[in-house]
């Protein structure tokens, strides 16, 4: 009988554990953008957050949105498409520019 309470405990454990590294790595997830869109704020006060994790930079010319980019530690790496690709070594998050609208992203 108390190894079927053992066994019980271990799933139950086992299973917050799994939920508790599912909600850390959500925090950690959408923690993400609003870290980079408080960076990038410092350097480039006119842009704002869009729905969807989307910041938008359509009030600055690309080449300053390329060098607030840079200012904060990103390294442009490519284009794709027309997104140019940029990222950070220390925190191993990548960032895209939409050439057209002038959208940050995190994914492509």
């Amino acid at each position: 009988m108390k190894r079927t309470e053992y066994h019980r405990l271990i799933e139950e454990t086992n299973s917050l554990m799994e939920k508790m590294r599912e909600e850390f790595s959500i925090v950690r997830e959408g923690e993400g953008i609003d870290n980079l869109f408080n960076q990038l704020k410092d350097v480039l006060q006119k842009i704002t957050m869009l729905p969807n994790n989307v910041i938008n930079a359509n009030k600055y010319q690309e080449h300053e949105i390329v060098d607030g980019l840079k200012e904060i530690g990103y390294s442009y790496k490519k284009p794709i498409g027309t997104k140019l690709h940029f990222f950070d070594k220390k925190t191993s998050i990548s960032v895209y520019l939409d050439q057209r609208t002038k959208h940050i992203t995190l994914q492509p």
